[in-house]
């Protein structure tokens, strides 16, 4: 389940029906424990009417025990969707790129701890050694490229995408943090980094590379990176949203990332890749064994991130229901993408939509038919169950107050109203009961199975809150004083902002009473104050930013620029210049 402080929507309100036709069917690998209508009905709700396309594939132990496609892969023309239709797999294919480079590995052409500028000396010198291993692990400090696409102001065509990013990346001076000493869960700036060093060692295109030693040899014909849009590819779903009025239009977004990071496959394909890879071939198998490594920092420290990337394979490893779980899953436009994996019970389900912003519950409920029987724990947690802690109303009142993440630009209160604490974001209209366990260990009280904690450390204004969800590494945010500005108060931030790295500007201006950023490509960012001189924006690459004054921090002091505070970008400023 994604992050909840993220603001993903992961609900089955996010999800649009779809008319169902039949491909193919595999025959159950044990018709005891797997039913094939019981799975049909799972998608029964989707034959009422012509809707986009959605695919599943459910595997048992490596054989494929479930492959169906229902909907239509183009509405307009009636072209009904089959196992071998194509769809944008968007985060699925990150898995890929990393096996491209760990095969390079097991072929000697490569280290892991080799410096990445050893392969790609253009690359810029921050001032401190860049890994192979650093980029596999979400551990390298390097700026996120849609981030710095937003803050840069434009967006190239998608041919020069690929060539852009690198370029974008000149524009860093200094690493987000000492590579190997932190995480960051955004940032995927090195996936394309990584796809230029299997380029430079290889002496191939990625696209060709990946189809030659990774695709062919497993029969996968149907799945091919694509980097230009004018790439003409037959047998793909057309992506739609629903417009809200009963009828669907055509979205295909932008790619997430550059150049070949967009990854079209089949659910035929994926579960070939599922089937194969790995099952008793050398070397795969040891590659595949690779891919499954947990992340670590430098120190040893095994990384256990909340709800993002947690292995070589670029994916997760969490928990459902009591039970080991791996998964990712993406979206593009209107594709969706997901895949579930338990690991100690040999299950995996991938779905693949083109109607719908999320599909992975679909997939859940085909994988639930075989992994029912060995949950440990109930798809919802029973709150009323649960031991609470009896705490006095002054106990309680010590928690309360404003909470900021610098590191991750998250803002957060929490509030007690009738003797009962309250999580809410700043700015939001959700709040979410905490359940005391202790004097200062709550947990949240939220839909499905995953335990979300929230845990209140040190006093007065070191005060803090982690936050976490089953076992993971906490997001910290350090407790402050609420901060208001009236609006001849504000004024003092306005101007416009340049950044000479990006040759990008904002133009900052008071609007109702609040502080809102301009730029003529990237549009309005609202902005919410949270500490002094720190606020909050409403769009995520300017979720934070931190304003400089003269001579060093002070109120009343000129105000000469701002730096960035996200997780992808964390030291880029924009200066204040006179126009």
């Amino acid at each position: 389940m994604n992050n909840i402080l993220m603001s993903a929507c992961l609900t089955l309100a996010c999800l649009a029906p779809f008319a169902s036709i039949a491909a193919t069917a595999a025959a159950p690998a044990d018709s005891d424990v797997f039913s094939t209508d019981q799975a049909n009905t799972i998608f029964e709700e989707f034959r009422a009417k012509d809707t986009p396309a959605l695919a599943i594939a459910l595997l048992k132990d490596g054989k494929l025990v479930y492959q169906q496609a229902f909907g239509q892969a183009n509405l307009e023309y009636k072209v009904a969707a089959t196992v071998d239709t194509r769809f944008q797999i968007d985060a699925l294919a990150w898995e890929f790129i990393a096996f491209a480079v760990l095969q390079l590995e097991d072929r000697g052409k490569i280290a892991l701890q080799d410096d990445i500028r050893k392969y790609l000396p253009d690359l810029p010198d921050l001032g401190k050694t860049i890994t192979i291993q650093h980029l596999l692990s979400s551990t390298d400090g390097l700026y996120g490229y849609r981030v710095m696409k937003s803050l840069a102001g434009w967006q190239p065509p998608q041919a020069a995408q690929y060539a852009s990013a690198l370029q974008l990346l000149k524009a860093q001076k200094a690493p987000n943090f000492t590579p190997g000493l932190a995480y960051s869960p955004g940032g995927d700036m090195r996936l394309v980094v990584l796809m230029r060093l299997v380029e430079a060692v290889s002496q191939q295109p990625f696209d060709l590379y990946s189809k030659e030693h990774i695709f062919a040899p497993l029969g996968m014909s149907g799945t091919a990176f694509v980097s230009d849009k004018s790439s003409v590819l037959n047998n793909v779903a057309v992506p739609y949203r629903d417009d809200g009025k009963g009828g669907y239009q055509p979205d295909h977004g932008d790619a997430v990332a550059a150049g070949p990071v967009v990854l079209y496959s089949s659910i035929k394909d994926l579960a070939t890749w599922r089937t194969k890879n790995g099952a008793g071939v050398a070397p795969r198998d040891a590659l595949k064994t690779q891919l499954d490594t947990p992340i670590r920092l430098d120190s040893g420290e095994m990384v256990k991130d909340i709800s993002s990337i947690t292995n070589y394979a670029q994916q997760h490893n969490g928990k459902e229901r009591g039970i080991d779980k791996t998964y990712q899953t993406g979206n593009a436009g209107g594709y969706a993408s997901s895949l579930f994996h338990f690991p100690g019970h040999g299950v995996t389900a991938i779905t693949l939509s083109s109607g719908l912003a999320y599909n992975g519950s679909y997939g859940m409920r085909a994988a639930g038919i075989l992994m029912e029987p060995h949950f440990t724990e109930p798809a919802t947690i029973d709150y009323a169950k649960v031991a609470r802690a009896s705490l006095s109303t002054a106990q309680l009142q010590q928690h309360t107050g404003s909470y900021w993440s610098p590191e991750r630009a998250l803002s957060a209160r929490i509030i007690l109203k009738d003797n009962v604490l309250y999580y809410a974001r700043t700015g939001g209209t959700t709040q979410r009961t905490l359940i005391p366990l202790s004097d200062n260990v709550f947990q949240m009280q939220i839909e499905g199975d995953d335990k979300y904690l929230i845990e209140f450390l040190g006093a007065g204004k070191a005060r803090q809150m982690h936050f976490s969800m089953s076992g993971s590494d906490p997001i910290v945010f350090e407790a402050h004083a609420p901060t208001s500005y009236t609006a001849q108060e504000l004024a003092q931030f306005t101007g416009t902002f340049y950044s000479a790295a990006l040759n990008s500007s904002f133009v900052i201006k008071v609007s109702d009473g609040a502080l809102a950023a301009h730029n003529l490509r990237t549009g309005v960012i609202h902005f919410k104050p949270v500490k002094p001189d720190i606020f909050v924006g409403d769009k995520s690459f300017m979720g934070g930013i931190q304003f400089s004054r003269s001579k060093g921090q002070g109120q009343g002091k000129p105000v000469t620029g701002f730096t960035v505070m996200v997780d992808e970008v964390r030291h880029l400023e924009f200066t204040r210049i006179d126009t």
